[in-house]
């Protein structure tokens, strides 16, 4: 038989790919703006010369030393070709505005795709000095890890401030009908500023879409964080609100107005805001949401897992400041966050500061109060206010405290409950806290805490929110009241696990754990003595094989 083979003859295809491969520019103290910038050795002298030179994609690394520069960004990234400022190595970079003309260290207008990472911007000085600006359509621009210091709205550090004096230090306008949007700002410190009548960083008008994340933001002159609308800086009324944004994981201390009364973060005017797991504190209103402006309405703001302490007027205050005057607080709420020893200056104001507001809620807070003796302070009469699952307290018992409700005093926990009608599954009790010493507390709750399990049950978490840890917001369907959500861990049982002999008594046992509820299950053996404690006595059968499991609940 003959056998026939087959030939394959195999054509090989070469794909030629071409690739554009990121371009790298430097800076230095030491170059010359004739160069190329390509390399070390050629290396620009002026961040002003990259930022007009710089293409799409590129990284610019800007060696250490001080620049005396006010940049205007020229060039603008692409759609997944970021162009990138940042610091060479480790090296230190600052943008230093002293004896340089003009009012802004770093302006971006109507740019896109730009990171500024890691630089330190500092001095300047003069009113309405800037340290960073973002404004007109500019989009995707993300601003990381960056410091910004000593922008001054005088040079005189006793000057007084008015209306007219402003200063500040990273600021954000939608001047345009076109909206901001996929804005970062992110891990930055904003410090040691007198900004006048303005904000430490702040978004205001058209920004359709932010985020201000894990930045520190402290020792200002006024407000530190600020999200804001119905200022006229967009031309658009309709669309001059910053809005579908989050403000998160930020710490803000030591923000303080000499003439108003300053938030730590400070929603005025804006709509659909989350501001979550914050830490603020040292200031004079811990959160405000509010709106200024007459006919106007601040909307769906949402402060949640926040932790507010040590403030000098209030934790919150909420809702129109004088309303018909200005504007309405509307469909927003406050829940799950910790007030602790707020209003520090014995103002009367207490923890919560309620003004006009329609249809808002403040559920699920844990608020102890001062030795004052003031719960919170409510004006004006709100249309459709909750309060209600909150757990209150004060060393000075719950006869010794009370509310200031509609121009009147209402003394004692349970009148307040009574005459107002709020309140009504909410307790006034010791919240046990880890420690409550003022000037170091630890706000988490204590495992046989009454505010475990005993928020809203048909306040439901959203997806993403987590308790101050970052845990899970709920456990086993129920929340907590307060920032903190407790969370049962895997006890540990200690006992002989090796049992030879048949009908042998042993003693397990796990870590006793104040106030916790234990519950022992046992196969193959009884349990003669403990069950409920923290250590039982079981007498194994003659059978085969036994096992030891348990449940702590705090």
């Amino acid at each position: 038989m003959k056998q026939i083979f087959y030939f394959v003859t195999f054509f090989a295809f070469y794909c030629s790919t071409y690739s554009v491969l990121a371009q790298t520019y430097y800076v230095s103290t030491t170059g010359n703006d004739t160069n190329n910038g390509t390399t070390e050795a050629t290396a620009w002298r002026t961040i002003q010369k990259a930022a007009n030179s710089a293409t799409a994609g590129s990284t610019v690394y800007i060696k250490a030393g001080t620049y005396n520069e006010k940049i205007v960004m020229g060039i603008n990234g692409t759609s997944g070709n970021y162009i990138t400022f940042t610091h060479f190595g480790t090296d230190v970079v600052t943008i230093d505005g002293t004896g340089v003309s003009g009012t802004i260290l770093l302006k971006i207008r109507n740019k896109s795709y730009l990171r500024i990472v890691g630089l330190h911007f500092t001095n300047c000085i003069g009113n309405d000095s800037q340290g960073i600006l973002v404004d007109g359509t500019s989009h995707h621009i993300e601003l990381r890890n960056n410091y910004i210091s000593n922008i001054h709205f005088s040079s005189n550090p006793n000057a007084t401030a008015t209306a007219s004096t402003n200063s500040q230090p990273l600021i954000v306008y939608g001047t345009s009908n076109t909206p901001i949007t996929n804005l970062i700002i992110d891990g930055n410190e904003v410090f040691n500023s007198r900004t006048g009548y303005s904000e430490g960083l702040a978004v205001n008008g058209n920004v359709d879409g932010f985020e201000i994340t894990n930045n520190l933001v402290h020792d200002l002159t006024n407000i530190g964080i600020d999200v804001i609308g119905h200022e006229g800086t967009c031309p658009t009324p309709s669309l001059d609100q910053a809005r579908n944004g989050v403000v998160r994981y930020n710490r803000v201390w030591r923000c303080s107005s000499p003439y108003a009364e300053a938030a730590g973060i400070y929603t005025d005017g804006a709509r659909d805001i989350v501001i979550e797991n914050n830490d603020i504190s040292h200031g004079q209103y811990g959160i405000s949401i509010g709106c200024e402006n007459q006919g106007k309405t601040s909307s769906n703001i949402i402060a949640r897992n926040n932790l507010i302490y040590r403030n000098g007027t209030a934790c919150v205050d909420f809702g129109g400041y004088d309303y018909p005057s200005t504007g309405k607080v509307i469909n927003s709420q406050f829940y799950n966050n910790t007030c602790f020893l707020n209003d520090t200056t014995n103002s009367s104001t207490g923890e919560l500061a309620i003004t006009y507001t329609e249809n808002c809620s403040l559920r699920n807070n844990l608020i102890v109060a001062t030795n004052q003796g003031t719960l919170g302070y409510k004006a004006f009469n709100s249309i459709g206010l909750t309060l209600d699952y909150n757990v209150y307290y004060s060393t000075l018992g719950s006869s010794n405290v009370g509310w200031g409700w509609d121009d009147d005093w209402i003394g004692g926990f349970a009148n307040y409950q009574t005459q107002t009608g709020k309140d009504a599954h909410s307790v006034f009790v010791n919240p046990l806290l880890t420690n409550t010493t003022p000037q170091s507390p630890d706000l988490h709750l204590l495992c046989n805490s009454p505010c475990i399990n005993a928020g809203d049950p048909n306040l439901i978490a959203a997806a993403t929110e987590l308790d101050m840890d970052n845990q899970t917001r709920t456990y086993n369907n129920l929340t907590d009241v307060g920032a903190d959500e407790v969370q049962a861990t895997t006890p540990i049982i200690m006992g002989n696990n090796n049992i030879c002999s048949d009908n042998l008594t042993q003693t397990y046992s796990t870590a006793a754990v104040s106030g916790a509820t234990y519950t022992w299950a046992v196969t193959n053996g009884n349990i003669t003595a403990g069950q409920g404690s923290n250590t039982i006595t079981v007498q194994w059968n003659n059978t085969s094989a036994g096992t030891v499991s348990l449940s702590v609940e705090p």
